[in-house]
């Protein structure tokens, strides 16, 4: 019993700090890319994590079938290593083995369902939600004393007033009206909708066709009204299956279709690696082992890739689509158990 429990844990362990590892570095990328779209956004970094945390329920859909091959090629060459294979192989009978397997991966398979139906679509709801809130708050870039809105407004400081938030000494361009404004004093305040420039004794400078003009004034305000688009645009990311099978759009009915074979290709990884978990073989045979069975993986993914792009393209009915793409899944899994009997 203990020996079946150290195999669960250990394999189980394995998966979990792969996938755990994985994500992080997606969550990273995420956040680089967004700091890096919004670094005139004055948006914190813990604001811009938050949202894209959002993203990696999905993200752990889309890898965990390659993340349980790798965390088996893993499992099963350390175990071989140090001669764990062998020890096990003459305490647990084959039966034992296949039992250990299926829990495994049917808890997966469950989790999988679980969070590619409710969790992910819920968690991306919800990041398309803040997602569209980042991108429409102004963009405003505010670096080596100077303050820029793009085709709006560019603005330059000698001094920051960390005291009450206010610039110091300020030369402003007002690019659409054609319009330069010298202040000793300037603050703003930010909203959703608009921002507002509080100029405090300066001068104003109309240079435009339709007014020329050069007034000194005691205070000045200016606002910046945000016209941007409020519209959430959503995606088959957006839907669980039956959402995506009811829903009117045909790109999203077929795309459910293309979900199914997921579910179907996520199984045939699933057996893939359960032939590696346990093979007891030399470490250059080994990883030629792993080599082939990658490959064999690969060759299955890239056939279903044409297949279903072929058939969201319209180029192929569903029912070739499902055909086309079972029958390689079927045949390759007939072809790989003659080879393994058993695990």
């Amino acid at each position: 019993m203990k020996l079946k429990i150290y195999l669960t844990l250990s394999y189980v362990k394995y998966i979990v700090l792969m996938l755990i590892v994985f994500l992080l570095i997606i969550w990273l990328a995420q956040i680089i890319r967004y700091l890096d779209l919004s670094q005139s956004f004055s948006v914190q970094f813990s604001k811009v994590a938050l949202i894209t945390s959002y993203l990696l329920p999905n993200a752990a859909s889309t890898i965990l079938p390659i993340i349980v091959f790798i965390s088996s090629c893993f499992l099963n060459y350390q175990m071989n290593q140090t001669n764990e294979i062998s020890i096990i192989s003459l305490y647990l009978s084959k039966n034992n083995l296949k039992k250990i397997i299926l829990f495994i991966y049917s808890f997966l398979l469950l989790v999988y369902a679980i969070n590619t139906e409710i969790i992910s679509v819920n968690s991306y709801n919800k990041y398309k939600t803040k997602e569209i809130e980042l991108r429409n708050q102004f963009k405003i870039k505010d670096f080596q004393n100077e303050i820029f809105i793009k085709d709006k407004l560019n603005l330059f400081y000698e001094k920051r007033n960390s005291g009450n938030a206010s610039l110091e000494n300020v030369t402003t361009y007002l690019i659409e009206e054609n319009i330069i404004i010298k202040s000793e004093v300037v603050s703003y305040i930010q909203s959703e909708k608009q921002l507002l420039f509080t100029f405090i004794k300066g001068t104003r400078i109309a240079t435009s066709k339709s007014e020329k003009s050069y007034t000194d004034f005691d205070k000045l305000e200016y606002k910046i009204e945000n016209d941007t688009n409020h519209e959430i645009s959503l995606n088959k990311e957006n839907y669980n299956l039956l959402g995506l099978i009811n829903h009117k759009n045909l790109f999203f009915n077929k795309s459910a279709h293309k979900r199914i074979i997921d579910f179907f290709m996520f199984v045939f990884i699933l057996f893939m690696a359960s032939n590696i978990v346990f093979i007891n073989n030399k470490s250059k045979d080994l990883i030629k082992n792993y080599s082939l069975h990658l490959l064999i993986i690969l060759v299955c993914f890239t056939h279903i890739s044409l297949m279903s792009k072929l058939f969201i393209s319209g180029n192929i009915a569903v029912n070739v689509f499902y055909l086309g793409s079972i029958l390689l899944i079927a045949l390759i899994t007939g072809l790989i158990m003659r080879k393994y009997a058993s695990l």
